[in-house]
């Protein structure tokens, strides 16, 4: 794909000519990066539009305006702008930053809502009147078959732990924290980084993450505080269609937000790599990407989604993108292993551009949200961070009510190790909790949702 970076690259490794061969080495990968963002920002960009134009994109009053900031950065690339000083930079991240926090206050409330949505599901049939008399040990055997159809590792795992995350959960609150504890007791000698994304899972799956920029969306908080105020011991037919319907409408709201800011945000890394990356491209980058520019006039003049000329830009780089992705794939991972440290950078003037291009390479991952810099490492023990969880779900239990909490334990089951090592011990489980349950309505819907994902898995 790109000879000159991978024979860079190699001579980097034997450390031989590092003084031409570390910048001609980034520099290349910067090339390799910005053509990629370019052909992104395109299609991405290209679709945003055409969602706003077809009205199939609604954008809430603040996403209007970082959409407004994008398209005077988009318009100035069509000119050939060199847009990536310092402020532009500043801006740009700064516009991240506020998507990333929207977007985490969505998924927190998403988080919520599941726990009534989980519940009220459990009551759908009483409330519909169509709760079935369900035989623990047929169901059983209709669930073994299920999991037990093939029992190749992986696939076994994802099943049962769906699975259980379904059933009807009844432990008691000591049984359930013990249940915590061992299963969470795998993750003892982990590094930072994995207790902090296992136990951001903890928090959000209870329903206790809480972000910046809650207040950002004052519909999901009354909403939320409704359904909080619910008595599911003694809810009416009538409460429970009133739930059902604002739950619905709450969640069209935050799906229609969220693919808005989650569009913005894939365009702003797209924009922002180009930015990161377009001080140091060489002129071959920016003959390849001339389409990228037609592409980003056109539709800054209106022209018409359909237009032939659009089409006919979009057919520059047609297939270009798909073999990049597939360099990447291989090249990527020969950059954190580079031999250079800050001194060498330093001594050579490179440190700018290997910072761009580390950020050009955590931007181009699958997860949008990624952070470009790396966080100090927190002082907290695993011990110390599964006490304080331990605490927090407690108190959520104990403040709760039971439909809740048993949506609260099955989410968390779920997001644990399970501690099953046979399939004996599986098949207890099941039929531990279906025996123990008693409420029909609950247990028919168990049973409803376990075949739902039967037929999806």
């Amino acid at each position: 794909m790109n000879h000159e970076l991978v024979k860079a690259r190699k001579e980097l490794f034997a450390k031989r000519d590092v003084e031409f061969n570390l910048p001609c080495y980034l520099r290349n990968l910067a090339g390799v990066y910005y053509r990629m963002a370019n052909y992104n920002l395109a299609m991405q960009y290209t679709s945003f539009a055409e969602g706003i134009a077809e009205g199939d994109v609604v954008l809430p009053e603040k996403a209007k305006e970082y959409a407004k900031t994008v398209k005077q950065y988009v318009e100035a690339l069509a000119k050939g702008e060199c847009a990536s000083g310092e402020n532009a930079l500043v801006r740009i991240g700064e516009l991240r930053q506020e998507l990333t926090v929207a977007m985490q206050a969505l998924t927190a409330y998403t988080d919520r809502l599941y726990l009534h949505e989980y519940a009220l599901q459990r009551l759908a049939p009483a409330m519909e009147g169509t709760a079935e008399e369900i035989d623990s040990n047929a169901a059983l055997e209709e669930i073994s078959s299920f999991l037990f159809f093939d029992e190749e590792q992986e696939g076994l795992l994802a099943r049962v732990s769906a699975t259980i995350s379904e059933l009807p959960v009844r432990m008691t609150k000591a049984k359930f924290m013990e249940w915590v504890r061992n299963t969470a007791s795998v993750y003892k000698e982990a590094d930072g980084e994995t207790l902090d994304r296992v136990f951001y899972m903890l928090y959000s799956a209870s329903g206790l993450y809480e972000p910046e920029g809650m207040e950002l969306f004052p519909e999901c908080g009354e909403a939320l505080d409704v359904l909080n105020a619910l008595d599911y011991r003694s809810i009416t037919e009538e409460q429970y269609a009133s739930a059902k319907k604002k739950l619905s409408e709450i969640t069209e709201f935050i799906t229609s937000v969220s693919d808005a800011y989650f569009s913005l945000t894939e365009i702003v890394n797209s924009l922002l790599t180009v930015l990161f990356t377009e001080g140091y491209v060489m002129p071959a980058d920016t003959d390849a990407t001339k389409g990228c520019r037609e592409i980003y006039r056109m539709l800054s003049e209106g022209k018409d989604f359909s237009d032939m000329a659009l089409v006919e830009a979009f057919e520059t780089f047609e297939g270009i993108p798909e073999q990049i992705e597939e360099f990447l794939f291989t090249e990527e991972a020969y950059f954190d292993e580079l031999p250079v440290d800050e001194k060498l950078l330093d001594a050579m003037m490179q440190k700018v551009l290997y910072t761009r291009v580390a950020c050009a390479r955590r931007l181009h991952t699958t997860s949008i949200f990624v952070k470009l810099e790396n966080e100090e490492a927190k002082e907290l023990s695993f011990d110390t961070m599964l006490d304080e969880f331990c605490v927090a779900v407690t108190k959520v239990l104990e403040e709760g009510q039971r439909a809740v909490n048993r949506a609260v334990m099955a989410r968390v089951i779920q997001n644990l190790p399970l501690p099953f090592t046979r399939k004996s011990d599986i098949q207890k489980y099941v039929l531990a909790s279906l025996e123990n349950c008693h409420d029909m309505s609950e247990k028919t819907a168990a049973m409803r949702a376990i075949r739902e994902l039967a037929e999806g898995m």
